[in-house]
């Protein structure tokens, strides 16, 4: 799998983002880390930051299994696609500060901001979030169980 015929630094990015893709499809690759070792192992080193920005620019999403772990797959559809966008912007230039607890998950905005923030957050559909409420300046996320809280404000926090 390793062909970096690289006449130029986009190239190798749609190579590797090609590569990605086909692991996500033949695999469950559950964590960064996991997918980070098997790109390796394709001829692709990385590094975390590469791996979390191609993570967000192919809009990957992680969904539950049978039995509760989580992987990678693709997100759904281009109307996902908008959202995504739409929801990235909003929260860039929204949000100050992400925390968890338990299984929820406390996202501080600027003033103003939260509801905006929390419309996009619910459009995302995301996996074990069963609900959000927001205030002027506060949004909580409830989810299934601890650990979707801890992804989704790993997952928050990495975009921020």
């Amino acid at each position: 799998m390793k062909e970096n015929n690289t006449p130029g630094k986009s190239n190798v990015k749609e190579v590797r983002q090609k590569a990605i893709l086909d692991l996500i499809a033949s695999e469950k690759i559950a964590t960064q880390n996991d997918l980070s070792r098997r790109l390796e192992e394709s001829g692709f080193p990385v590094t975390q930051a590469t791996i979390s920005r191609d993570i967000r620019e192919l809009r990957l999403v992680k969904v539950a299994e049978a039995g509760g772990n989580y992987h990678y797959a693709v997100g759904k559809s281009e109307d996902k696609y908008q959202a995504s966008n739409k929801f990235h912007s909003i929260f860039t230039a929204s949000v100050v500060k992400i925390d968890y607890v338990n299984n929820m998950v406390v996202v501080t905005c600027y003033t103003g901001m939260a509801q905006a923030v929390c419309a996009c957050i619910d459009s995302l559909e995301w996996q074990g979030l069963v609900g959000t409420i927001a205030g002027d300046d506060t949004i909580l996320i409830i989810t299934r169980d601890d650990n979707t809280a801890k992804e989704i404000a790993t997952t928050l926090k990495s975009i921020k």
